[in-house]
């Protein structure tokens, strides 16, 4: 469907994308800095969400912050997800045997963005928000799902997001990482052996629907010193086991760990 789109509501949609668990607050200079926009312009916008209760605004230092009116927005997506419902029960068992985090993503935008997780009670652990976004060519639950697009989808990705390198053992060159994930349809996971966090592993699966399209991975993370080799071995057939099941609740009908 053609349209056009209204500029006011393209910037005020940009302004609201910079909110974040990790900078959860904005005040109006940082934002006409970022987004290189008028502060009278991004004063009113603020005002007109704050006054549909939106935002709120921080007595102490002037700043706004989101509201819970998108939290009630988000559940209303949120509570018509199944796949949710379906996995949790899974990523409790699994982050009960191997005490690390686990955590769910999809695809979005050409991110990965977890949509469910379970923290582990060590001290020392993986952190994973529910909202948060990670690029797909360097994370294991990102790689799970990369793998399994169509090859010109997986080209397009690419080529909008590029291969950003987070670390050393990031992934950057396009053939490495077509074969990379060549090596991941044939064996059925994904790892991340210190892609995109220095000192955190990963081990995903990819979850499929009632077409065989993957639709979500399932991933354990932690400490380096914690996910050894060994341990890989247990956490993946764990996890592929249990991503069958979830698979199978999907409407799957082929095993995926078969």
């Amino acid at each position: 469907m053609k349209g056009k789109i209204i500029n006011s509501i393209d910037r005020t949609l940009q302004m609201l994308q910079l909110f974040s668990p990790q900078k959860p607050e904005w005040g109006i200079s940082e934002i006409s800095k970022e987004l290189n926009l008028y502060k009278s312009s991004i004063h009113n916008t603020l005002y007109t969400l704050l006054n549909r209760g939106f935002v709120v605004q921080n007595p102490s230092n002037d700043k706004y912050r989101l509201s819970i009116k998108f939290f009630e927005l988000g559940s209303i997506v949120f509570g018509d997800i199944d796949l949710r419902k379906i996995a949790h029960p899974y990523l409790e068992e699994i982050s009960r045997e191997f005490n690390e985090t686990v955590h769910m993503g999809i695809l979005s935008d050409g991110d990965v963005i977890s949509i469910e997780q379970e923290k582990s009670n060590q001290s020392l652990h993986h952190q994973v928000f529910i909202g948060k976004r990670a690029p797909l060519h360097c994370t294991g639950v990102g790689k799970a799902i990369l793998a399994f697009l169509d090859q010109e989808k997986i080209e397009k990705i690419i080529r909008d997001k590029g291969l950003k390198k987070f670390t050393e053992n990031t992934i950057v060159d396009i053939n490495k990482l077509q074969d990379e994930l060549t090596g991941i349809r044939k064996k059925g996971y994904a790892i991340d052996h210190m892609e995109h966090e220095l000192g955190v592993r990963c081990i995903a699966v990819p979850i499929k629907d009632y077409q065989g399209k993957v639709i979500a991975s399932l991933s354990v993370s932690g400490p380096a010193f914690r996910i050894k080799d060994e341990k890989i071995i247990l956490i993946k057939e764990k996890v592929m086991k249990c991503c069958d099941l979830i698979s199978q609740k999907m409407g799957y009908i082929e095993s995926i760990y078969d």
